[in-house]
């Protein structure tokens, strides 16, 4: 009698980099022979890779593992393995490991390599030694760079194929659990993120999105200064109708150099995320951002010099301790003057370990929410003014997915699933990845809708 096929399945949780990292582990189990499953309660093993960057998200985690334990069927399954940020904190933060009891076993970064072997002996009913520990200090290891440019099973649209150039962070803001998790921030080598680059285009990908937790401190840790610019120099040779986006640029690391890279070819998307998190000095400073508010006022002068018309992204944090009313108010008013296309607002939240954690003058948290709220209200009335003023333009759309409504995709000036969608109505022989020519006809705080324009 033929063997049954052990089946798994996965639920990712959190940021891009950990999709990254679940694409990976998806292709290490397939490649292993299990076979996937749509439904992951139905599956014999399933890995829950956590985010544990904030409360809500380890809170989240908790939750999936509690539903998946609850669905379980007579003969026990699945079996939860939980992978991930929340497996590294609670291996340096014990107090956390409470989210994730109802795991079967946990999987730090560095057993990654040995996921399927790790499932196969849950399912025999060897147990699982928990090996997380947190990297505070340290770097990843070798093993898990190693297992980073194995195949991956990718999730979500096949036209775009996020590109992890490296991990961890060493900027230490007051606020940021990520180098307790992660570590110190560890580049990948050029030639093993071209080599990735290529296999992902061979494999069908029409968007490349360059991340890390600091793109543009890429190489700092190789040479003497960024090495960004000839990373994007080097992505530039691969041949094709391409796009590449960079996200995750923090001001202190942007350099002249690296828009003008950006702005020396078309298939650079005229777009850049940075994330700013405040712009009063007082608060930059309380939150270890290594930056002053001129830094801020000389990094979008020169976006505006180096890559005009480009699209904006940043995010913001309220409620850090010490932010008063008149903090806020400098940031409120930061963000009233249109200076960004899309913005994300979260709460400060006390994580363990963090130098913020430890500060006083905390603010009371119906006030944070109310900022936050207020923030993100000034924001959606500055990205429908935005939106409006490209309304008429002529850009190019890439095709992701076929609707009710039309074809969705994405313009240049959007970045995968946090800018919104562009809704072409009618869209003749066309299929995921294609890219139309397009104008755009309506917008509106998070999107737009186009129409097909002749070349």
């Amino acid at each position: 009698m033929a063997r049954r096929v052990q089946s798994f399945g996965l639920v990712n949780l959190g940021c891009p980099k950990n999709t990254v990292d679940s694409e990976g582990l998806l292709g290490a189990m397939a490649l292993a022979g299990f076979a996937f499953a749509e439904d992951p309660a139905a599956a014999d093993v399933c890995l829950v890779n956590t985010c544990g960057f904030l409360d809500a998200a380890r809170r989240e985690a908790a939750e999936v593992l509690e539903e998946l334990a609850a669905r379980r069927g007579r003969q026990g399954r699945p079996l939860l393995v939980a992978t991930g940020c929340l497996v590294e904190r609670a291996g340096g933060a014990p107090e956390l490991a409470d989210f994730l009891a109802a795991a079967d076993a946990r999987l730090g970064f560095a057993e990654y390599p040995r996921v399927a072997e790790t499932c196969r002996n849950l399912l025999a009913g060897q147990a699982a030694t928990a090996r997380s520990r947190g990297y505070a200090g340290k770097v990843l290891p070798k093993t898990y760079f190693e297992w980073l440019g194995r195949p991956r099973m990718r999730i979500g649209s096949a036209a775009t194929a996020y590109l992890k150039i490296g991990e961890g962070c060493s900027n230490c803001c007051a606020y940021c659990s990520i180098p307790l998790i992660r570590g110190r921030r560890a580049s990948r080598p050029l030639r093993a993120i071209l080599k990735e680059a290529r296999e992902l285009v061979a494999a069908g990908a029409k968007e490349l999105v360059l991340i890390a937790q600091d793109t543009t401190a890429y190489g700092l840790d190789l040479a003497d200064e960024p090495q960004l610019a000839p990373l994007l120099r080097e992505l530039a040779k691969l041949p094709g109708e391409l796009w590449f986006r960079v996200l995750y640029a923090h001001p202190r690391h942007l350099t002249d150099g690296i828009l003008d890279v950006l702005a020396s070819d078309p298939r650079f998307c005229p777009y850049l995320d940075l994330p700013l998190q405040h712009v009063n000095e007082k608060m930059l400073k309380r939150m270890g951002r290594g930056y002053g508010r001129a830094r801020v006022d000389a990094a979008l002068a020169a976006i505006d010099r180096r890559l005009p018309g480009a699209a904006r992204r940043t995010t913001f944090i309220v409620g850090h301790p010490g932010e008063g009313e008149k903090e806020f108010a400098e940031l409120l008013d930061f963000v009233e003057q249109g200076l960004f296309d899309h913005a994300g607002v979260f709460v400060w939240s006390p994580e363990p370990g963090t130098v913020s954690a430890g500060m006083a003058d905390r603010v009371a948290p119906e006030v944070a929410a109310e900022r936050r709220d207020r923030l993100l209200g000034a924001q959606a009335k500055v990205s429908a003014a935005r939106w409006r003023e490209r309304k008429g333009d002529a850009t190019t759309l890439l095709l992701e997915r076929r609707e009710k409504d039309g074809w969705h995709g994405r313009t240049p000036w959007q970045a995968p699933e946090v800018d919104g969608d562009a809704v072409l109505e009618e869209a003749d022989r066309a299929r995921a990845g294609d890219f139309i020519p397009v104008k755009i006809v309506r917008t509106g705080p998070y999107g737009c809708q186009v129409r097909r324009r002749p070349t």
